[in-house]
């Protein structure tokens, strides 16, 4: 039986014609982490993304989301993904901030159909919790990487996910856009206890948010191959459940708002928690 983790896979394995990527790949992520994917390119870290959203069959092996076995994309009301360079993507066409929030709207709202007030609500809610209720008006083309990637977040949020599953998010945005994506992250993992899966290679960057790091290579994945210095509280077994224990890198254990190294850096930058 699977287990009730918000992911879980089991003995998958996948590869593209004659190349082998995974091999047999157990792993959970449990609800309320924030765990980050690792490894060398070409070793299938955004494959395993496509997989887990039912983009891609596993060729031995199942994955399941809350319980329930992955068998096609069928699971987007509490998957939410936001693809790499999918800001820039998005830029080419013009649609504002605001349009293209609402767009994640479109199966409520009905083909053919003006939004109604609860829509525009619910896009406005949405941008506002990343910091982009003032540009809603803004084309796409017109913004930066960072406030571009920030919408495409706020897209993925109107529909209130609970697994959070990113594909390199911080590739094409500078240092201080990484480190207002990663704020903004946290606040979603701690307050609202959204589970979070992304890969990076901007690990140095993004670990004091971790508490999990899960190391992609030799076809398979291990937690305990960190790179020496990162400092995240990783663990690889199974810990109490979220309702009542949330995990946070930045504390010793359950996250304490009133020590917790991230929440006071948002705060010190003009953020709430």
């Amino acid at each position: 039986m699977p287990d009730e983790s918000a992911i879980s896979v089991k003995d998958l394995s996948f590869g593209y014609q004659d190349t082998l990527l995974m091999d047999h790949v157990s792993f959970s992520v449990e609800e309320g982490d924030f765990a980050a994917i690792i490894g060398s390119n070409g070793t299938g870290k955004s494959t395993m993304i496509k997989l887990l959203l039912g983009l891609l069959t596993p060729t031995e092996g199942e994955i399941f989301m809350f319980g329930s076995k992955v068998e096609g994309p069928t699971h987007s009301g509490k998957i939410g993904y936001v693809p790499q360079n999918g800001g820039s993507n998005a830029s080419r066409f013009p649609a504002t901030a605001m349009e293209l929030v609402m767009s994640s709207l479109y199966p409520q709202i009905g083909f053919l159909k003006f939004p109604r007030k609860k829509h525009r609500e619910a896009a406005l809610l949405a941008l506002r919790q990343v910091g982009m209720q003032a540009h809603a008006g803004t084309l796409m083309s017109e913004l930066s990487g960072g406030q571009q990637q920030r919408v495409m977040l706020a897209r993925v949020l109107v529909n209130d996910p609970m697994v959070l599953l990113l594909d390199e998010p911080t590739v094409g945005i500078d240092a201080a856009a990484v480190s207002s994506l990663m704020e903004i992250l946290h606040k979603l993992n701690i307050e609202r206890q959204v589970t979070i899966l992304m890969v990076t290679h901007e690990l140095y960057s993004v670990a004091p948010y971790l508490n999990r790091v899960l190391c992609l290579s030799d076809k398979n994945f291990a937690e305990d191959e960190i790179p020496e210095g990162i400092l995240v509280h990783a663990h690889a077994g199974v810990h109490e459940n979220t309702h009542e224990h949330v995990h946070c890198a930045a504390c010793e254990h359950a996250h304490d708002a009133e020590h917790c190294s991230a929440c006071e850096h948002i705060k010190e930058n003009g953020g709430e928690l």
